[in-house]
């Protein structure tokens, strides 16, 4: 019997769910590039550094997709990603802050995202094992 066949059935799975991630993170860290504009905005005014901010978030956002996508380094990947997701959280509670109370589908889809974020937490999380 190969290798191959005592693998767990899951394994195609886990791979098709890591490459989405780090095609998550890739794409999300790129468009820090791309639309910076947006991302400063969201920047948490007590942080400030809002160009720096956006620059090395997209960095860390392009390399935890690397890790990721990469089997041999994917667990530090996974880390990597959480730990990113947990970072940038305070810039979704500055976006739905900003928005103000829900009064329109916009502002009510900025804060239904808080609690959307959670099970990206766990998807990031599934990649640390």
């Amino acid at each position: 019997m190969t290798n191959a066949a005592l693998a767990p059935a899951t394994s195609d799975a886990a791979d098709r769910s890591a490459r989405r991630l780090a095609s998550f993170l890739t794409f999300a860290g790129v468009s820090h590039f791309v639309v910076p504009g947006f991302y400063e905005a969201i920047v948490p005014r007590w942080i400030g550094h809002e160009k720096a901010v956006v620059r090395w978030s997209g960095v860390v956002e392009i390399v935890a997709g690397a890790l990721v996508a990469a089997p041999r380094t994917r667990k530090v990947g996974g880390w990597v990603a959480l730990l990113t997701f947990i970072g940038v959280y305070p810039a979704n509670i500055q976006m739905a802050v900003s928005a103000g109370r829900p009064h329109d589908a916009e502002s009510t889809a900025i804060w239904l995202r808080l609690p959307l974020q959670f099970p990206m937490f766990a998807w990031a999380y599934k990649h640390t094992r």
